[in-house]
């Protein structure tokens, strides 16, 4: 058995060796924030050249609507350049941002994923069909990590037969190149044979032609930018980042989700007697399921709680964890699927909010929906444990689940 990693041991210390890499901090990183979230609301953690964390809600939700003191530049702490140029549309700022929001919004909008949704049932029906004649599944290979590859794939066109590549590059990406590659030239290295397919994959549909087509790849061959078509590359890099984001979060979102419903259920006869609950159900664990980490950059100095933040600062961001606020939700660590309130940050705020939440929210939902409407009864496999990490989706490594009550 591995030894635990030893927890720094006073608050002081464990605020300084904060990183979403420590150890010490993957399995257990919801009480630690809780932590530190009561003693202040701006933090500073000594850690990767140092940077300040903002722990509240409300100070979340400020720097995300005041972009033009915290610059998207730099997304992580420590920051990682994947490609030369900088992340379309995610790491633009002002009025580049804004255009590109543009151009990209309709692809993602509402519209477009009902468009989908058919096809996107009919894959979790085939993904889940397997576990059933089964009896049990590592539930985070299975199943929560195959659903938001089969929908990228789906909405952007490409055939099924990518998709392992893509589900194995994404875990690669965020597990080990993103936190372990010693530059980030090595990092773009291992990138360019996936920026290459986006390429292909391009090319391919403009020869075939679009018409009739609604998926991304043949929009955007479409869309505009600025007055003018986007360049090859261009779309390549919007391409990339939206495979990242909606592969990964939504994959750690869907195994927390699971994870919960796993051991309750109460929560599980809910979603079968009531399916009409689902979106309800799935809004709450959202919020109480945090994922997503971000970060920025400050452009000039600023401060808050009397903490001066200078330019150049960076500035952690956990958007999920704003959901675990007791100042803005009652009794935060509760999941109560009656809330009335959920207005939370999972898909961030201001003008950087997730352009792919309205996806995301669909492939959750019909993942419940599917999964209950097949397996109305399961469990934590017995002598299991799911394996939890943090780094910029919080999430969970496994989760061995078998179909049926508990004996």
């Amino acid at each position: 058995m591995t030894e635990a990693p030893e927890i720094p041991a006073t608050l002081e210390e464990r605020i300084r060796n904060w990183s979403i890499y420590a150890p010490w901090l993957q399995q257990s990183t919801v009480e630690h924030w809780e932590e530190i979230r009561a003693h202040a609301p701006i933090v500073r953690s000594e850690e990767h050249g140092g940077f300040w964390i903002l722990t509240r809600y409300e100070d979340i939700e400020w720097a995300a609507k005041n972009p033009d003191i915290f610059s998207s530049a730099e997304l992580t702490v420590p920051h990682r350049r994947i490609f030369h140029e900088k992340l379309i549309p995610i790491q633009l700022d002002g009025d580049v941002h804004r255009k590109w929001r543009q151009t990209l919004a309709e692809l993602f909008n509402p519209s477009a994923v009902n468009h989908f949704t058919p096809q996107l049932r009919q894959a979790t029906i085939d993904t889940v069909e397997p576990i059933v004649r089964k009896g049990r599944c590592e539930l985070i290979s299975e199943y929560a990590s195959v659903l938001p590859s089969e929908a990228f794939l789906i909405a952007f066109g490409i055939g099924r037969e990518h998709l392992k590549a893509f589900v194995d590059h994404k875990d690669w990406l965020r597990r080990v190149g993103i936190p372990s590659a010693r530059t980030d030239e090595e990092l773009r290295a291992a990138n360019k044979p996936l920026w290459d397919f986006f390429g292909a994959a391009i090319d391919r549909r403009r020869a075939e032609g679009t018409e009739g087509r609604r998926d991304v790849i043949s929009r955007l061959l479409h869309a505009s930018y600025d007055g003018r078509p986007p360049t090859r590359d261009e779309m390549i890099n919007a391409l990339f980042v939206a495979m990242l984001a909606s592969l990964d979060t939504t994959s750690s979102q869907l195994g927390l989700v699971f994870r919960y419903l796993a051991t309750d259920p109460e929560a599980q006869r809910m979603v079968v007697e009531s399916p009409e609950s689902i979106p309800r159900i799935v809004e709450e664990l959202i919020r109480h399921e945090p994922v997503s980490t971000t970060g920025r950059v400050v452009t000039r100095d600023v401060e808050r709680h009397g903490v001066t933040l200078r330019k150049g600062d960076r500035v952690l961001m956990s958007w999920g964890m704003a959901g675990r606020d007791p100042d803005v939700f009652t009794d935060a660590g509760r999941v109560d699927f009656d809330r009335q309130v959920t207005r939370h940050l999972a898909f961030g705020a201001g003008p950087h909010r997730c352009l792919g939440m309205h996806l995301a929210r669909r492939i959750i939902q019909l993942a419940v929906e599917v999964w209950h409407e097949r397996i109305p009864s399961y469990h934590l496999t017995p002598g299991t444990a799911p394996r939890h990490h943090y780094s910029p989706a919080l999430g969970v490594f496994d989760l061995d689940v078998t179909v049926g009550a508990p004996a």
